[in-house]
């Protein structure tokens, strides 16, 4: 692999390059199938596979949105991560911080822990499918819900917002020769570009551009959606690069989950998490008795 390549994302028939911003690495990861070998390289440095996890879904599944032009259909489910909980004198600490645009220091920070995500997505139909492969990020301080736009005000037409990592992949049917099944990789980097995303949308919903300023033709939901469309890289994204907070809060979990348009399927998905503590002791380890890290309550959507 060239130095300059990165990770990549197996599909069958296709070498995507890696959707996610680059990053300093310590060690080479490579990724071989469907298994993730992590190379050591440090003794700080704690790696632990989680259990997997799975959801589905079926043909009775319910709309989450129809407004009789556009019906959207969705399943999620909940993975936290095994972040510790900070102590009630470091809690105390950073909630004396005023950093952007949390209003506290974040226990988690983004290069504090790593995350990967395989997954593999099973169509149980005969026919086709096209679906979306969504994840919406959390940090301590809340959770993304993408929500819906409306694009024309006089029509009421409306379009959904992105999740924090959306692909639209089409998996075989039962009926197709070959598996019936696509798999592949939300990789470190990505996953690391996530947390920027995800802060930059907060910092886009706490301090929404004006709607009355010509020299701003976008609005927050615009902004929203280009932060985290998964071609675009925050780094480079002059767009919304004045609203990408100095401090990166990390992800402590996400939801994830599928989407469809139209009529629903039957579906399944199934990912393994990868998570590495990069030695400041936020994850903890397997079978540990010690606090865990809440899941937030609060949840982020642009208006």
């Amino acid at each position: 692999m060239p130095a300059n390549q990165g990770f990549a994302e197996y599909l069958p028939g296709r070498l995507t390059p890696r959707l996610g911003g680059p990053r300093p690495v310590s060690c080479l990861r490579l990724l071989l199938a469907f298994g993730l070998l992590l190379a050591g390289c440090g003794n700080n440095e704690e790696q632990r596979t989680l259990e997997p996890a799975r959801v589905a879904m079926n043909e009775s599944v319910e709309p989450i949105y129809d407004d009789g032009e556009l019906t959207i259909y969705e399943v999620k489910a909940e993975f936290a991560l095994p972040i510790a909980a900070p102590d009630q004198a470091s809690q105390n600490a950073l909630d004396e911080q005023d950093v952007e645009p949390y209003g506290a220091g974040p226990w988690v920070q983004n290069d504090q822990v790593e995350v990967q995500v395989s997954w593999v997505i099973s169509n149980l139909d005969a026919e086709t499918r096209n679906v979306r492969l969504i994840f919406d990020p959390w940090n301590e301080f809340g959770r993304y819900w993408p929500g819906v736009s409306v694009v024309d005000e006089e029509s009421g037409e409306a379009a959904p917002n992105l999740s924090g990592y959306e692909r639209l992949l089409e998996v075989p049917g039962t009926s197709v020769a070959g598996e019936a099944r696509v798999h592949g990789v939300v990789t470190f980097d990505a996953m690391h570009e996530l947390a920027v995303d995800f802060a930059t949308v907060m910092s886009i919903i706490e301090n929404p551009p004006p709607e009355d300023d010509p020299n701003q033709p976008y609005n927050a939901a615009t902004l929203a959606n280009h932060a985290f469309e998964i071609h675009n890289q925050s780094q480079d994204d002059l767009l919304v690069s004045a609203y990408i907070p100095e401090v990166i809060a990390g992800l402590t979990g996400f939801d994830f989950g599928l989407r469809t348009f139209d009529e629903p399927g039957n579906v399944a998905l199934e990912i393994v998490v990868e998570v590495v503590d990069t030695g400041d002791q936020r994850v903890l380890e397997r079978d540990s008795t010690d606090p865990v890290l809440e899941v937030p309550e609060t949840q982020f959507t642009v208006p």
